[in-house]
């Protein structure tokens, strides 16, 4: 099982009855773990937020274990709040600034809607679920994890530049013919 209470803390919101409460992050235990960054005001999060709910109610009355945990981008409490009500899954805190942007940092995001899916284990599986859930919203594929994930890396690989000598080489080449120029012939 993971440790989850060390990306999440101790406590996170989930809902009873409609209305938000507090409990504890080892509810997620046992459950692939989608952590959903998103926002009210972004117009591609207010696209996507309700294709994931329709996956993630079709994966949960299956049985499926299956959790997302919402990391809002949102301004205000009010404005979390707003947005919160439209979810059904679990959210962290909004008064949790540190956590939330821990995990920004911690899984790379750099923009939103992004949905990063978690092993039971808590290895990450996927960091692109969102087009993944894009492509597959019937989840037949659940968790989505292999081949999109192997595309990711690949297309990370092949945008970094590769490492090469060829500079140092130059540099040396260039070194020896001044000191050549300065030193060499008197």
């Amino acid at each position: 099982m993971a440790e989850f209470s060390n990306l999440f803390g101790h406590r996170i919101l989930s809902k009873r009855d409609g209305k938000p409460i507090e409990v504890s992050v080892t509810e997620l235990d046992g459950k692939y773990v989608g952590v959903y960054f998103s926002a009210h005001w972004c117009p591609p999060c207010r696209a996507f937020t309700p294709l994931l709910r329709k996956t993630y109610n079709q994966q949960t009355a299956l049985g499926k274990p299956f959790e997302i945990v919402f990391v809002s981008s949102d301004r205000s409490q009010e404005e979390f709040e707003s947005y919160y009500d439209e979810m059904p899954w679990k959210a962290i805190p909004y008064s949790e600034t540190i956590h939330r942007s821990a995990l920004g940092r911690r899984f790379g995001v750099m923009g939103i809607p992004t949905l990063v899916m978690l092993s039971p284990e808590g290895h990450v599986v996927n960091t692109n679920a969102r087009t993944a859930i894009i492509r597959d919203p019937e989840a037949s594929r659940f968790p989505w994890e292999g081949e999109e994930e192997r595309k990711h890396r690949l297309a990370y690989a092949l945008e970094r530049p590769a490492f090469s000598l060829l500079p140092i080489f130059l540099l040396i080449v260039v070194a020896w013919l001044v000191a050549q120029f300065l030193f060499g012939r008197r």
